[in-house]
């Protein structure tokens, strides 16, 4: 099957609805039907089983060089089980990120390796005026109030890493909620902890020492008040806006008014967290937010 007719429409992708079956594609026979520009393109096998999801800025380049030298035996099965090839168009690399993320975890296509799952993460929470960090599950918000530390696929990650970073500073494991007990802890008794736990150190100053220990993982906030669309112009002069909250990937589409279409349910998720932070760290004149909801809170 081959459709052309809309190849280059305006990117549409509303997370809710399955795509499967309204992409355009073609077959391995014809992949001059594959446009040359920026997006996602997805082998399906029999019975519509998504096998492999793939991102690039030229993807008919990019599926010819699957099809043509397969890196694997692996890879080469992939290629003899294809059916079909689709794809989604995007305006540039940063939608083509998200929606190859977003794809992946809905899919869980057979030869993908990476971004397979949705997993829940766990970070330490600090918030002010708290004796000590706890764990926080899941889908909570990064916000400018807020200070989350690192992020680990299960509790026993996450208290080995503060548990490293407490030897490595002195710190009371005691204290931070990672043994149990009172007075003198065994750590002291070594001289692994300066003794916040039996008044040696005053708590005051193991709390900042500790904190500040902390920061080397701490999660980057959320720097709007609630939904940036992110208008990424790419080199033909197409037009993306890719729509986040709280480092929440809700979808994309080529004009603002239709932004009331896309969800708007915050969460976090890793995968966007990593995409975006890329590219906010190295400013693309290509790229700019549009901060959507609310004032920029700078206190």
């Amino acid at each position: 099957m081959t459709s052309r007719s809309s190849a280059y429409e305006p990117l549409l992708y509303d997370p809710r609805q399955d795509p499967s079956r309204t992409l355009p594609s073609t077959t391995l026979q014809d992949l001059g039907a594959l446009p040359a520009r920026p997006g996602v393109y997805v082998f399906f096998g029999s019975n519509e089983l998504p096998l492999y999801v793939g991102k690039s800025v030229d993807i008919r380049s990019r599926v010819r060089s699957h099809v043509q030298q397969p890196v694997s035996r692996r890879h080469a099965q992939m290629v003899a089980q294809t059916q079909r090839v689709a794809w989604l168009r995007t305006s540039g690399d940063l939608g083509a990120q998200l929606l190859e993320a977003d794809l992946i975890k809905r899919w869980i296509p057979l030869y993908n390796r990476q971004l397979r799952k949705r997993t829940r993460m766990v970070s330490w929470n600090w918030p002010q005026g708290e004796a000590q960090p706890t764990l926080t599950d899941g889908q909570w918000v990064v916000t400018a109030r807020s200070r989350f530390h690192g992020l680990f696929r299960n509790r026993r990650d996450a208290q080995m890493t503060l548990r490293d970073i407490a030897n490595q500073e002195s710190l009371c494991l005691q204290v931070l909620g990672l043994e149990k007990g009172a007075g003198r802890c065994f750590g002291y008794q070594i001289g692994r902890c300066l003794g916040a736990c039996c008044g040696a150190e005053p708590q005051e100053a193991h709390t900042r020492r500790a904190r500040d220990a902390m920061e080397r993982l701490r999660i980057e906030n959320w720097p709007w008040p609630g939904r940036v669309a992110f208008r990424e112009s790419g080199p033909d002069g197409d037009v993306g806006l890719h729509v986040v909250d709280h480092w929440h990937y809700q979808g994309s589409v080529g004009r603002l008014e239709n932004l009331q279409a896309l969800p708007d349910a915050r969460g976090f998720d890793i995968d966007t967290y990593r995409i975006l932070n890329r590219f906010l760290s190295a400013p693309d004149g290509r790229i700019e937010p549009i901060p959507i909801d609310g004032e920029i809170d700078m206190t």
